[in-house]
Order: C-alpha cells, then sequence, then structure tokens
C-alpha cells in the first residue's frame, strides 16, 4: 500500500493527523502532486486551519485546474468569511465546469453573502433547474427574492421548499416572514405557528410571531412569545427589543424598560435599542432621562430620524422649542425631503404660539405628502390659531377626502366654516358632527359642539372623550400632608391662559382682587403669553401671588401647584384654546373646580365642581355635568367694575352707520352667527324700513359672505355695517351709538353681552337649551331686565321690530339700566365675590370631613350675602 492510499484511508476512517502525516510523506518525495496537495488541504480545512488550507489549495490549482479543488478552496474562504475571494474562487470553478451545481451553489451563496442578491438569483435558479428537489435553495432563493423586495415570490419559494419538508421548520418561518411583508397577517400567523410546532426551541420563531402579533394591534397576545424568545435565547438584544416593542404597545411600561434596558445592557452600540430605552423612561413619566438615551442614539447614529423626531417632540412637550427645532432642522438639513420632519418641525411651532411660522412649514409638509391626512391635519389646526380660516377649511376638506370619517377634522371644518359665515352645506355637515358624537368618535373638540343644535347629552359624551385623551399619561402628583395654610386661610388657585387682553381676563379680574385676604390666600398660574397689556399688569400687580407657567411642562404645573399647597384649584379656561387639562389630571390639589371660561361640563372625573346659577344649569339637568353643580344665586360671570368706557363717542359716519335709522348690533364672534339665526334678522330688518344691523367682522371674508346672504333674504347688502377691531375701552364707547343688542342661539353672548350692558345697551336674547345658550338671560337677570329674555323665535322678531318702533320703551329700558348698574348684582363685584368664596368654603368643608363633593347652593340674606351653603345628594331649595 502507498504512502498516499495509506493517506487517503486514515482521512476517510477520522484519523486525521495520521492522514497529514502520510500526505506530507508524499509530498516530501513528490512536492508536485496535486492531489496530494488537495487532500492535505482538506484535512487541514477539517482541522480548523483554514489558512493553511488555502496555501495547498493554491499550489495544487497552480499544478492542475481541477473542480474539486476548487470546490474546497471555495468552502475554506467561506468558512474565512472572505465572500468575496470565495466568489472569486467558484466563478473560477464555473469555468472550469460550466454545469457544476456545486460550483453554482458555492457562489450564490458568496454573493448573497456580500449583498449581491441581484447577482446570487440566477445561480440559485441554476441548481434548481436540475435539483429542484432540494429545499435549502428554495428557502435561500426566497430570502435573496425578499432582499430584492419581491415578497410575493419569495413566498412562492418558500411555500415550494415546505411542500418538498412539511416538517421543514425554517421554510414555514421564512414564509411566515413573506406572507406578513405581503401584509397577509392570519397566513403569516399560521406559518409562524408552524414554524414554531416543529421547531419549539427556536428562538426566532418565537420572535417572528411575537412581532407579527405586536404589528397586527394585538400587542397583548405578543406578550407571552415575546417572553418564550427571550427565555430561549437570553442572550438575543433582538428578542429582548421584540418584547419590549409589545410591551410599550400594551401599556406595560415597567416590563418595557426592563426589556429595553437588557437590550442596551447587550448591546450599548446599538441605536435602535437606546431609542426603545428612550420611549420606555418617556413613558414612565422620566423625561430628562428620556432626552440622555436618545442624544446617546444620536451619538452613536447621527442620521437616525425616527430618534430624532423622538426627541424633539419630547423637548417640545418639555416647552423647550429652541431645543426641539434645532433637531428638527438639523434633520431637514440633511433630509430636506422628509415630510414627517417638516410635520413635526410646524407642530413645534404651533405649539410655541408661532402659527403663521407654523403655516408656512406645515405647507411643506403636505406638498411632500399630499396623501398623509394627518399633515393636512395639523396645517388645519396652525391656520386656525393663526386666523387663517379659509386655509384651515380648505385644510380639513382635504383631510375628509383621504379620511372620510375623520371626527377631529370634521368638527374643524364646522367651526372654521362658522367663524367665515360659509355656510355652503353646513347644516348637513353638522348634523354629521353630531351623528359622529353619539356614535361615540374621539377626536371631536368639545368647543365645536357647543355653538351646534347640541343636547346636553351630546355636550358631556364629547367632553367625557376629550379628557380621558387628555388624562393619558398622567401621572398623580405627591400633595403635601397637611394642606390647610399655617395662617388657617383657604388657599384658592386660579389657572388659566387668559392672565391678559382677553374677554376671560376682563370678567375675572375685579373678583380676583376683591378676594378677601384675611380668610383666602389667592395665586393666579398663568400658562398663557405675557401680552405685556395694562390687564396683565394689573392680574401681577393685583393679586396675592402672580406665578407663570407657560414654560412649565404639565407636570411640572401640577408639581409646583401641589407644593404651594393649594386647597382649591379653578381652571378657568376649560377646553378653550390653549388650555392645559393635562395638570388637572393630575390632581395637584384635593379639590378642583371648572369655572367661568368654558360653558359646560368638562366631563373629567378629576374636576369635582362647576360654578353655575340657577338660570345656566336649571335644576333637574345635574345628570347632564360630570362636576357637582355649585349654584350661585345672582348669575355665575362676575364683572369688572373698573371696566374703562371712552369719554368721546365717536360719531355714525366714522363708524359707516347711516344718519339715521334705528341700530340693531350683535358683536358676537361670528360662529355664533347661524342660516336659521340670519333669517330671523332678516325678517326683523324688513320689519323695521330703514334699521341696519352692526356686526363685528375681524376676517373680510365674513363680510363679503354675509352679504352675500342678505342679498340672498332679500335684505339689500349695504343695510349690514361691519364694526373694526378697536381697544375695548373705545369698543365699549361705540355702543351709545346702537339702539339694541340682538342676541345668538344656540350659543348666546357671555361677554360681549355683560359690555352692552356695561355699555347701557339693552341686549335681547332668546332662553336656549344648554349652558351656552342660557348665559344671556342670567346676565338679564341680574341686571334687572327679565323681560328681555323671550322663549322662542317669534316673540324674539316680534319684540325686537316692537322695541324699534316703540322709542319711549326703549329709553325707559336704557335708563333702568344706567340706574341698575351701580347697585344690581351683575355688577356688584363685592357682593358676587362673597358668594363665590362661600362656595368655596361650603367645597371645602365637604372635603375637610371626608365626604363626597356634592351639589351647592349659596343662599343669601336680606342684605344679598351669603346666608348658607346647602348641600345634598340632590339640589338644595
Amino acid at each position: 500500500m502507498t504512502s498516499f492510499t495509506r493517506a487517503v484511508a486514515a482521512e476517510n476512517s477520522g484519523d486525521l493527523e495520521e492522514a497529514r502525516a502520510r500526505y506530507l510523506e508524499v509530498l516530501q518525495t513528490e512536492p508536485q502532486n496535486p492531489r496530494a496537495l488537495h487532500r492535505l488541504g482538506v484535512v487541514e480545512l477539517r482541522l480548523g486551519r483554514p489558512r493553511e488550507a488555502v496555501i495547498l489549495f493554491q499550489k495544487s490549482l497552480a499544478i492542475a485546474k481541477d473542480l474539486d479543488v476548487y470546490l474546497d478552496f471555495g468552502a475554506a474562504m467561506a468558512a474565512l468569511d472572505r465572500w468575496d475571494a470565495a466568489a472569486t474562487v467558484y466563478a473560477a470553478a464555473l469555468r472550469v465546469a460550466p454545469a457544476s451545481v456545486d460550483a453554482h451553489y458555492g457562489l450564490a451563496l458568496a454573493l448573497h453573502r456580500q449583498g449581491r442578491p441581484q447577482d446570487a438569483e440566477p445561480h440559485y435558479r441554476n441548481v434548481l433547474a436540475t435539483h429542484s428537489h432540494l429545499g435549502e435553495v428554495h428557502n435561500n432563493l426566497g430570502v435573496a427574492l425578499q432582499d430584492l423586495g419581491r415578497v410575493a415570490e419569495a413566498a412562492a419559494a418558500h411555500r415550494e421548499a415546505a411542500r418538498l419538508d412539511p416538517s421543514d421548520a425554517t421554510a414555514w418561518s421564512k414564509l411566515g416572514v413573506a406572507l406578513h411583508r405581503m401584509g397577509r397577517g392570519a397566513e403569516a400567523e399560521a406559518a409562524f405557528r408552524k414554524a414554531i410546532g416543529f421547531a419549539p426551541q427556536d428562538a426566532d420563531n418565537w420572535h417572528n410571531l411575537a412581532g407579527l402579533l405586536d404589528a397586527a394591534g394585538r400587542p397583548a397576545e405578543a406578550l407571552a412569545p415575546g417572553r418564550l424568545a427571550v427565555a430561549l435565547a437570553p442572550a438575543s438584544a433582538r428578542n429582548w427589543l421584540a418584547l419590549g416593542n409589545a410591551a410599550h404597545a400594551a401599556q406595560r411600561l415597567q416590563e418595557a424598560w426592563r426589556a429595553a434596558s437588557a437590550a442596551v445592557l447587550l448591546e450599548p452600540s446599538d441605536p435602535a435599542a437606546r431609542n426603545n430605552l428612550a420611549n420606555a423612561l418617556r413613558e414612565l413619566g422620566r423625561p430628562q432621562d428620556a432626552v440622555a438615551q436618545y442624544r446617546a442614539a444620536l451619538d452613536l447614529q447621527p442620521d437616525f430620524p425616527v430618534a430624532e423626531i423622538n426627541l424633539a417632540l419630547l423637548l417640545s412637550s418639555l416647552r423647550d422649542a429652541d431645543g426641539a427645532l434645532a433637531v428638527l432642522r438639523t434633520l431637514l438639513a440633511r433630509q430636506p425631503a422628509n415630510g414627517e420632519a417638516w410635520r413635526r418641525l410646524g407642530g413645534v411651532l404651533a405649539e410655541a404660539v408661532r402659527p403663521d411660522a407654523a403655516v408656512a412649514v406645515l405647507r411643506n409638509a403636505v406638498a411632500l405628502d399630499p396623501g398623509e391626512p394627518d399633515a393636512h391635519v395639523d396645517l388645519a389646526m396652525a391656520a386656525a390659531m393663526a386666523g387663517w380660516s379659509t386655509l384651515s377649511v380648505d385644510a380639513c376638506r382635504r383631510v375628509l377626502r383621504l379620511v372620510p370619517g375623520h371626527a377631529a377634522a370634521l368638527g374643524q371644518l364646522v367651526h372654521q366654516q362658522r367663524l367665515l359665515c360659509d355656510w355652503r352645506d353646513l347644516d348637513a355637515l353638522e348634523s354629521l358632527l353630531l351623528r359622529r358624537v353619539r356614535e361615540g368618535a374621539e377626536g371631536v373638540s368639545p368647543f365645536d359642539v357647543l355653538s351646534c343644535a347640541s343636547t346636553l347629552a351630546d355636550q358631556q359624551s364629547a367632553a367625557a372623550r376629550w379628557a380621558a385623551t387628555k388624562a393619558r399619561g398622567a401621572v398623580p402628583v405627591a400633595r403635601p400632608a397637611a394642606s390647610a395654610a399655617l395662617d388657617g386661610r383657604l388657599r384658592i388657585g386660579y389657572l388659566s391662559a387668559d392672565f391678559r387682553e382677553h374677554a376671560m381676563g376682563h370678567l375675572m379680574v375685579d373678583a380676583l382682587e376683591t378676594h378677601d385676604r384675611s380668610r383666602f390666600a389667592v395665586t393666579a398660574y398663568s400658562t398663557g403669553i405675557d401680552d405685556g397689556s395694562a390687564l396683565r399688569q394689573r392680574f401681577e400687580q393685583g393679586i396675592e401671588r402672580f406665578v407663570d407657567l407657560r414654560r412649565h411642562t404639565d407636570a411640572d404645573a401640577a408639581r409646583t401647584i401641589a407644593a404651594d399647597g393649594i386647597d382649591i384649584l379653578v381652571d378657568l379656561t376649560g377646553f378653550t384654546t390653549f388650555s392645559r387639562t393635562s395638570i388637572l389630571a393630575a390632581r395637584p390639589a384635593p379639590v378642583q373646580v371648572n369655572w367661568l371660561g368654558y360653558p359646560g361640563t368638562l366631563g373629567a372625573g378629576f374636576v369635582d365642581y362647576i360654578v353655575a346659577d340657577p338660570t345656566v344649569i336649571a335644576p333637574g339637568e345635574e345628570g347632564f355635568f360630570t362636576e357637582r353643580v355649585v349654584r350661585l344665586p345672582d348669575c355665575y360671570q362676575p364683572n369688572d367694575r373698573r371696566r374703562a368706557i371712552a369719554e368721546a363717542t365717536p360719531m355714525r359716519a366714522e363708524c359707516g352707520l347711516p344718519a339715521d335709522g334705528f341700530v340693531f348690533c350683535c358683536f358676537n364672534s361670528a360662529y355664533k352667527l347661524t342660516p336659521a339665526l340670519f333669517d330671523g334678522w332678516a325678517r326683523i330688518l324688513a320689519a323695521v324700513p330703514g334699521s341696519v344691523l352692526w356686526l363685528y367682522a375681524g376676517n373680510p371674508q365674513v363680510a363679503a359672505n354675509l352679504r352675500r346672504e342678505a342679498e340672498a333674504r332679500g335684505v339689500d347688502p349695504r343695510r349690514l355695517v361691519f364694526a373694526k377691531p378697536l381697544p375695548h375701552a373705545e369698543h365699549l364707547a361705540r355702543h351709545r351709538l346702537a339702539d339694541l343688542f340682538l342676541d345668538t342661539l344656540p350659543y348666546n353672548a357671555h361677554t360681549t353681552a355683560s359690555d352692552a350692558l356695561w355699555a347701557g345697551l339693552p341686549v335681547l336674547t332668546r332662553c336656549g337649551t344648554t349652558f351656552a345658550g342660557r348665559v344671556a338671560a342670567s346676565l338679564l337677570r341680574a341686571a334687572g331686565l327679565p323681560e328681555l329674555i323671550v322663549d322662542d323665535q317669534e316673540a324674539y322678531e316680534a319684540a325686537a321690530a316692537a322695541l324699534a318702533r316703540s322709542p319711549d320703551r326703549l329709553r325707559d329700558l336704557r335708563q333702568r339700566l344706567a340706574r341698575n348698574r351701580p347697585v344690581c348684582p351683575l355688577f356688584d363685584t363685592p357682593r358676587f365675590t362673597r358668594h363665590l368664596e362661600a362656595a368655596y368654603r361650603a367645597m371645602w368643608e365637604s372635603h375637610r370631613v371626608g365626604g363626597a363633593p356634592q351639589p351647592i347652593t349659596i343662599a343669601t340674606d336680606d342684605t344679598g350675602g351669603p346666608k348658607s351653603a346647602m348641600q345634598g345628594e340632590g339640589e338644595a331649595t
């Protein structure tokens, strides 16, 4: 037996060291023996010495071009992860033997591993042309096709592999991946479960199932397979990431944090793991820790748009608008076509109360992605903030074309069309909006519902869903154990965005200044802008403590209020513009109250009381208010006794009014006007020849639309006169030129009615069926003019015409109003404040004895002061 024969025998028996020795013997005598060089190379490869094997294969091939040597050489290069070299060797093999299945397969694998699936595909297919029974090749072809985005073809390849071997767990798993990418979730789930059945210990199968269930909106179901994947392969960061994603979506926040932390521990240089950990920390209410992790992710991968956008949104929520803008602008400098980044930039600008800039940015977002409804929604909102109602209407209509059932856009559209007095198809839109509210649609602003022909039940339903949204993520704050002030005073906090030149500011300033400081410690918490006005300065100087929370996050603001030991927190903003309801959701005060800013229920379990009066909330309506109703004896609305009226009265001509003729006026916001109301006004003008209707129109489009509506009703458009904006004192002075204020319904005049009465102008109103539609009636009763309240449209029109024809009666009303003004409850702010304080004491007493909030009615003594605060399960009488 020759040395070569003995070497081959030793190799075949597995005695590799003996084989190596014998092949070396052969090469000592025959150093150019290609077969010995080849076989020794194979032995070295099997002994784990691929580098030595490569040298031997090269020597053998230099002597003779042999297919088997090329194939083994290619395997050696693959073992060294030298896939480029392996591809070169297998290509050389094909030049020697073009039909070699092994060479084609080796080249396919080498090309695929280099990230060249398009070059690998024909070689996989060449193998399958003669060896179609090889499931492994079908699977690898499928992976290449998936890499090329040809997912349906990939699924077919994996399905064929599974057909050839129904127990091939790999085939089922890869088929599931392809089907998932195709959006065929049920089939993908079935495939993954088949894979699990055949290979239950393969963590990848559980990982894939967890990802599928999470993506399908079934995160609670994804948790179990995610946990199994982690248990089977705890050293795999991707498994922890998948579990963390499912836990995050399932609101299992602590588990999401633990999973993301494990992923970061295993792969500290993985930016995706850092981003996920930041997401978890953000949801746990640890925003600063989240910021640090987002920044760590971006240090690892500066070009990471998802993390950049997440960081920017978090910074914006932390009131760091400059930081958020810097992050997004850096991203956009690098990716100017990133529509999502433009949209988020617009949102940050809007949040920072820079609506004009937000509109410009959001135009870019919709231009880049016109089919993205969220971009149009954001543009609609920013345009509304900027006062560009026409643009807002257009954006809302685009949203509804893209998503016909979009409730928020529908509500916004209705409100913006009302602001423009654009009544085209308005009745149908309002009916649709109310239907959506009654169906339980989310996203409808309760404020948009108030001015529709809505019921108290509609308003409560919309408010409850809105409040629940605002409460998401709010974490209750810790309050001091002893909340009673050391000086024995009750600590009242007023929360508002409107401590400035604003209708609410004018109403509440005097009442807040008039509090009895010996019994009440008053703090104003401002979340709105400082407009530098005299009214703002009056708030800051006239209230015991003034705290600016505008740049505080909701959580920080709640902590500040709680740390101050506030006993009763009164929200003066409600669901109007710039509200910060999430502050209340954190429960910074033991008693929380809804008053003045929003004429309706907040629908929130975290608000205990609503301040009202017997007119705006009639007995028996308490069930439509989530809060307990507190009824003050006269009117729920305070007024400012120091409200200045300019001494000089403008000439009629200066205001565009005719020299003669009766002047009806209504200075309400345009959104309170309705087609039915305008029908009635047209009939009143027809009944009073020579009369004009004086309206407020801040937007020129309003005047144009109303003139068109007047003409359509047979009224000369010139009989409509439009008032321009003026400083408040001058605005009050021009009321002297009007003869009668005509109120609106279903949303009354509120501050505008008290302005008119303060200026000496009688107001004619109809009493509606909701809080917002009864405010003027409450004001008139408190002013001593209840006869100006009528019940229906016919009486309203008849009364307006009759007063216009009865100058003596109208003069009598003006004189009574002038006599009443110094003494009537409506303008007696000290009287009002004593009643309000009595209500606060009753609220606090109920809390002090450990009882639940109860309805409260403030009665008066003979002097008009508070006599008692009556409480009970039913409304006290």
